[in-house]
């Protein structure tokens, strides 16, 4: 488990193979996580409700369209999708969005954030990507110090689709979704590893019991495998939803 704190790079190992040492893995992965902004209307966040953090799960790794690139994946976790709108809600919720982080010997890890993708409603008739280009700043994350009006995404009331833009939300789900930056909450990051090589797949540890990272099973928020959330590795796998490298 990898909490939202500084985190030192460990000595050099590579659990998963992938080339990378597994403490800048965690290091990064924490430091380039953005403030998640919520609705005033969204009353769904469980389990990141009180002073709970709520789990974010992630695979780092090279990028695949430039290996000198770190590419991470990022899933946040939901109990439930609470359905405003058209669909309703289901049990679990997994949203992605991701981040390509550039080298950059300036930075306290050597990396800059490049760029940003985030996914909303993936795989259905209202998806929606919106991407944007970061600068390789040393500083686009929570911990890293960016600022919550900088380095953010936006999570649609109760239905948490992910979106890099108040309108690009607003303009959602042909106008259904809504976002604004009514308040925040904190996320504790968990480095899943490689599918090879896991790291963390069961997620008692980290507030959903019976639930995997890796696994094929269909992610329903610890509230019985009857789900529309699908499975988590099927975000890890996916090479489309990188953000761009180039």
């Amino acid at each position: 488990m990898l909490l939202l704190a500084l985190v030192t790079p460990a000595t050099a190992a590579d659990g998963d193979g992938d080339g990378l040492d597994d403490g800048l893995e965690d290091a990064v992965a924490a430091n380039f996580f953005p403030w998640v902004w919520f609705d005033s209307g969204e009353d769904c966040t469980a389990p990141a409700d009180g002073a709970a953090p709520g789990t974010a799960v992630a695979r780092v790794r090279p990028h695949p369209a430039d290996p000198a690139k770190i590419a991470i994946t990022y899933a946040i976790l939901f109990r439930q999708d609470c359905g405003d709108w058209w669909g309703g809600g289901h049990h679990g919720d997994v949203e992605p969005f991701t981040l390509t982080l550039a080298p950059n010997p300036a930075c306290p890890y050597g990396f800059g954030a490049f760029s940003l993708k985030t996914i909303g409603h993936t795989g259905t008739a209202f998806e929606h990507v919106d991407q944007r280009w970061l600068g390789n700043a040393c500083d686009w994350g929570r911990l890293a110090g960016g600022s919550p009006q900088v380095a953010r995404i936006y999570s649609a009331e109760n239905k948490h689709a992910n979106y890099a833009a108040l309108d690009s939300c607003e303009d959602g789900a042909l106008g259904n979704d809504h976002c604004s930056e009514s308040f925040t909450r904190e996320f504790t990051v968990v480095n899943a590893g490689e599918d090879h090589a896991r790291r963390v797949d069961e997620l008692s540890a980290h507030l959903f019991p019976d639930e995997y990272a890796w696994t094929a099973v269909a992610f329903s928020g610890s509230l019985g495998h009857s789900s529309d959330a699908g499975l988590i590795r099927d975000k890890f796998l996916d090479d489309g939803l990188l953000a761009p490298a180039l």
